[in-house]
């Protein structure tokens, strides 16, 4: 309460410091300002009366003395003029006094200059007043009475925070003495001293401590004597109560529920585990008939429960009996196994009956469940491989047998595992889910689905009588599988893949249906997919053989049997070297050079050409640190496929690989991609571009113009270089449409502020040409062919990199303008 009081307390001396300060500070300015009135008003009487005499002489001598003694006699007076008719006189003051006062003081107080012209017979004089004596008298003693005032608040304040100290200790060890009372230490007291109030409260707890403490003193004692009493009570009991404890204690033990019965078949005891499985009390239950309690629900059980005690009682063998179905008081049913017996004198005469049963509905439950298991996939509920298998052969028989054709349906979601690496796993869980619920809703009861793993489902359609039923089954399952997906409110776009293998009858297994249709899963995922192909077994062959030269690739990486070849990059205007581009080959051992173009395309659909990627990158920036001795500034450019571009690791390993050469500067390194490349998933490529590029890696991208969205996707892509695709370059001489591609390229490159570089430059006036329309970057069989990098830095040095027609079109001015016609009017365009 003390601390809330100090913003009120505050604020009334606040408003009662404002309103004394207020009314001193008018009171005060009010004096000074009429003091300095006053004196100004005298002054200005003596002067007049004292410049009569020496101005009706005229005696100038004299009248500059009184104007400078006017100066000593008003320390206010700043300036003193006077006009007569023999001149001008005036005396100035030439030290200020200086102001005790703040800038801003001045605008509390209405003291201002001041000026008075009076007539002294002919003569006029002016006289300036400046207030700096009243206003520094007014601020001395305002700022002493705040000095004052602040010393007074202080003490105030200082006061309040020694009570409010004594207060929060005070309060300190009464919550101390609290907490040690209330955990058992009724010793505890507090000191009497203090404040008054700390001395009344100390008073006081102490006194109720003391009274607790008595208290708790009497209840102890009466503990005492009622415990004492309880253990003669015990041990009285106990005698009676050793056999029926012993009794309990061995039934409890078992684990098992346990009736006892007489002869009768009325219940003697009943275990707590028994009470729990039948709902019944032992109160309750003791006394009335077995089957009243032990309830069985399913066929015929309590008519062979009845038969069975009855055979016990007339000294029958040991009964056992399993998946019971117990109903217990409040309806609720379990499965339970069941032995009964007969409880027997030791001269074997029959007194009563013991039931031992157990539940084992969790047992079942769980013989259940992994009997489903086995046969289900567990993410979308699906039948699995294992069950496909047995229901594979069983539709084959029947097509066998009734002579109808079955179709066997493998289906892959495209692009899956991209939207699994960049969505999450949860968001990909949930796309197969949906995607295996409308597979089911359109197998229905006719059809039969099941999921191999991943994102494989293959589908059995029985019973069609032609190709045409299974296209059109195909038309409307891919309209159903191509529907967005709805992951946590988020829309998925998927479609997906189908390979179909029709049985027809002949003498083929299940295994080899399914492999026909992998097969034709595959065609249907290189020819573009979100489509559905059939197997076509002459295709089968070419399959085998373009899986027998992927691995014969995956062979080549593993034998370091891949080299790397150099073209050379030229900037003709300047007639330098200004990098190298490394181009793959594979040194086979019996065919020897092989190009890219007859080995990549096999595995580029395969994690191989990731494998192929990093190599590459590590082996060109191992060779451009070796030729940085030779030249610093030489670039060297590597092309990225892109399955190995798109993964979701790029960044990573790319990271990983230029650490392993420190001393090659990351912008040293191009990166190559086709434009192509980024259509499927731009954001995800123009993401992982600003990600290298962070890291200083510049792109080009190469064969720009081949593909047919390069306009509209060149502003979101972030490259750096344009590299024109050789085919529009080599023809540019002779074909003015390529030459008009050449060209338009070339702008779009300046329009956007990248670079430029053309390829399949092959003889000096292309490099020539592509000058004169703003190119100077070229490479091609005109400049070098690719060549071992032991090559390289002899045919730098034996180069001509200042041919004379390249000089001469340096020398032009650029072509701004293709509609002329060619000089001359041959089929070669002009170049000079």
């Amino acid at each position: 309460m003390y601390s809330r009081l100090f913003l009120p307390i505050f604020l009334i001396i606040a408003m009662v410091v404002g309103i004394r300060y207020h009314l001193m500070l008018e009171s005060e300015t009010t004096y000074a300002n009429a003091r300095y009135q006053h004196d100004a008003d005298e002054l200005a009487a003596h002067l007049s009366k004292a410049l009569l005499p020496a101005l009706a002489a005229p005696d100038r001598a004299g009248i500059d003395a009184t104007l400078s003694s006017a100066l000593l006699l008003n320390a206010d007076l700043d300036a003193a003029r006077l006009d007569y008719p023999g001149g001008h006189l005036e005396a100035l003051r030439s030290a200020h006094a200086a102001p005790e006062y703040p800038a801003w003081f001045t605008l509390l107080s209405p003291i201002v200059h001041n000026s008075r012209t009076l007539a002294v017979g002919d003569a006029t004089l002016m006289l300036d007043f400046e207030p700096v004596q009243p206003l520094n008298g007014v601020w001395r003693n305002v700022h002493q009475q705040a000095v004052i005032s602040a010393l007074n608040v202080a003490i105030i304040y200082t006061l309040l925070g020694i009570i409010i100290f004594a207060n929060k200790r005070m309060l300190r060890r009464l919550a101390d003495a609290t907490n040690r009372f209330q955990a058992g230490d009724h010793d505890v007291r507090l000191p009497v001293r203090g404040t008054l109030e700390g001395r009344m409260l100390a008073s006081t707890f102490n006194n109720m401590a003391q009274r607790v403490q008595a208290l708790v003193h009497k209840l102890q004692q009466s503990q005492n004597d009622l415990s004492a009493q309880l253990t003669r009570t015990l041990l009285a009991q106990q005698q009676l109560q050793v056999e029926k404890d012993r009794i309990e204690v061995t039934l409890a033990s078992i684990g098992d529920a346990v009736i006892t019965t007489d002869l009768h078949g009325k219940i003697d005891t009943i275990n707590e585990v028994a009470q729990q499985l039948t709902g019944w009390p032992e109160s309750r239950a003791r006394g009335m008939e077995l089957h009243q309690v032990f309830v069985l629900a399913n066929n015929f059980g309590q008519h062979s429960l009845l038969k069975a005690m009855k055979q016990i009682y007339a000294g029958g063998e040991v009964v056992k009996v399993g998946n019971q179905s117990l109903r217990n008081r409040v309806g609720q049913t379990s499965t339970v196994e069941y032995t009964a017996n007969a409880i027997r004198t030791p001269q074997g005469e029959v007194q009563g009956s013991v039931l031992v049963f157990r539940d084992v509905t969790e047992r079942r439950q769980l013989m259940q469940q992994i009997s489903w298991q086995s046969n289900h996939d567990i993410l979308t509920g699906l039948p699995n491989r294992a069950a496909l298998a047995l229901r594979f052969e069983q539709e084959v028989q029947r097509a066998r047998e009734h002579n109808y054709l079955l179709a066997v349906c493998l289906f892959d979601l495209d692009h899956f595992q991209h939207v699994n690496q960049t969505m999450g796993q949860a968001v990909g869980d949930e796309v197969l889910k949906q995607a295996a619920s409308r597979l089911h809703d359109f197998a229905g009861q006719r059809h039969y689905v099941a999921r191999l793993g991943g994102d494989e489902f293959v589908l059995l359609l029985p019973e069609l009588n032609d190709r045409a039923a299974i296209d059109y089954a195909m038309s409307k399952l891919m309209a159903a599988l191509a529907r967005d997906y709805v992951c946590s409110g988020k829309a998925v776009s998927m479609s997906a893949s189908v390979g179909i293998a029709v049985y027809t009858g002949n003498d083929i297994s299940a295994d080899n249906l399914l492999r026909h249709a992998d097969q034709a899963l595959y065609q249907a995922k290189i020819t573009g997919r979100n489509r559905h192909h059939f197997f076509d077994a002459d295709l089968d062959e070419q399959v085998r053989t373009h899986h027998n030269r992927r691995t014969e690739v995956r062979a080549a990486v593993h034998d370091n049997e891949l080299v790397l070849f150099y073209q050379p990059k030229l900037d003709m205007r300047k007639g330098r070297i200004v990098g190298m581009e490394a181009l793959l080959r594979w040194q086979h051992p019996l065919r020897g050079i092989i190009s890219p173009g007859d080995f990549l395309p096999i595995v580029e659909h395969s994690d191989v050409i990731v494998d192929i990627g990093e190599w590459v990158l590590r082996e060109a920036l191992r060779q451009l640190e070796s030729w940085r001795s030779f030249d610093a500034d030489w670039v060297i450019s590597v092309n990225i496929a892109a399955r190995h571009f798109q993964r979701h690791d790029f960044v990573e390993r790319l990271t990983e690989i230029l650490a392993e050469f420190p001393d090659v500067p990351p912008h040293m390194l191009e990166l190559e991609i086709l434009e192509s490349s980024a259509l499927s998933d731009i954001a995800h490529v123009r993401s992982i571009m600003l990600a290298c590029q962070a890291l200083g890696i510049s792109f080009a991208l190469d064969d720009f113009g081949t593909g047919y969205s390069s306009m509209s996707y060149l502003k979101r892509l972030p490259a750096d270089v344009l590299k024109i695709d050789q085919s529009f370059v080599r023809n540019m001489l002779v074909d003015r449409d390529d030459l008009h591609l050449v060209s338009a390229v070339i702008g779009l490159a300046r329009s956007f502020g990248l670079g430029v570089i053309a390829e399949g430059v092959e003889t000096i006036e292309h490099g020539a040409m592509l000058m004169r329309l703003g190119c100077d970057l070229v490479q091609g069989y005109g400049i070098a062919r690719p060549m071992p990098a032991d090559d390289v830095l002899a045919w730098v040095g034996s180069f001509d990199t200042a041919a004379a027609v390249w000089q001469a079109a340096a020398s032009l001015p650029p072509i701004v303008s293709l509609h002329a016609d060619p000089a001359g009017g041959g089929s070669q365009l002009a170049l000079i």
